[in-house]
């Protein structure tokens, strides 16, 4: 392992290149531009609002933030475990012609997700100043540590996803639905009062490990406290799993992922 992670290492203006790269192409002849990274959840975030607060008798104010919390969480979920399905693939040229580990890859595309989700953030800064500016500065010293978890998550989920869908086509028509009842069934939108109604469900919310990922940005932009360390226990216990199943599906099939492609 301390060999692989040294190659990785001496790779590194290899991948830090690509990530830029790719950076710089996803927001190629847009008017916007990056701009686009926290405009996209901000909006969807008020249509949402609207339409649930509404439904559900929500107070907008207070749903609004929560709402949005939960899309900028989701956006790197999806992104790492949806959008990291074709990494491997769409570096086939790279993967023949350098014998470079292909988990740099995967960083690479983790490190885009992981800068998204941090000008993502920029939306939720704003709405924070705009509604509760006591809780900002509790938001920004608890980031830094929920990047890092984050980040632990979409390279872990972005790996898995790659090798994955390399070796079974089938994936991303698969994972899509799957992210959509997880998505249903945890409180990404829905608040911990709507599971109340029924025992089964609220019982869920609590041990649900995403609740707790959750609550690390929630709990300091929202609430304007740190999260527990039972959240931040769940959290890396959550993404421990998640690598620990990258690492071992690299190690298997790393040598042999060229012949998959």
């Amino acid at each position: 392992m301390k060999e692989y992670l040294q190659k990785v290492y001496e790779s590194r203006f290899f991948w830090l290149h690509l990530a830029r790269l790719e950076l710089k192409n996803k927001f190629r002849r847009s008017k916007l531009g990056i701009m686009w990274t926290f405009l996209s959840p901000f909006l969807l975030t008020m249509i949402m609002s609207v339409v649930f607060s509404t439904v559900f008798h929500q107070d907008m104010v207070t749903y609004t933030p929560y709402i949005l919390s939960g899309i900028l969480f989701w956006d790197i979920l999806g992104a790492a475990f949806n959008g990291g399905s074709y990494v491997i693939v769409s570096n086939d040229a790279f993967l023949r012609q350098f014998n470079h580990p292909v988990s740099i890859y995967t960083l690479k595309s983790a490190i885009v997700y992981t800068i998204s989700f941090l000008i993502s953030t920029v939306s939720l800064f704003i709405w924070t100043l705009m509604t509760h500016p006591e809780n900002l500065l509790v938001g920004l010293i608890s980031l830094p540590l929920t990047t890092v978890i984050l980040f632990a998550l979409a390279w872990g989920g972005t790996t898995i996803a790659a090798f994955t869908c390399t070796k079974y086509r089938d994936y991303p028509q698969m994972v899509p639905l799957l992210l959509q009842t997880i998505w249903y069934i945890s409180p990404v939108f829905f608040q911990e009062g709507m599971f109340q109604q029924n025992q089964l469900l609220y019982a869920w919310f609590h041990i649900n490990p995403i609740t707790h990922v959750l609550y690390l940005l929630r709990k300091p932009f929202l609430h304007g406290e740190f999260p527990s360390w039972i959240n931040y226990a769940a959290a890396i216990g959550v993404v421990a799993v998640i690598d620990l199943l990258a690492v071992r599906m690299n190690r298997k099939n790393a040598k042999n992922i060229i012949f998959y492609i």
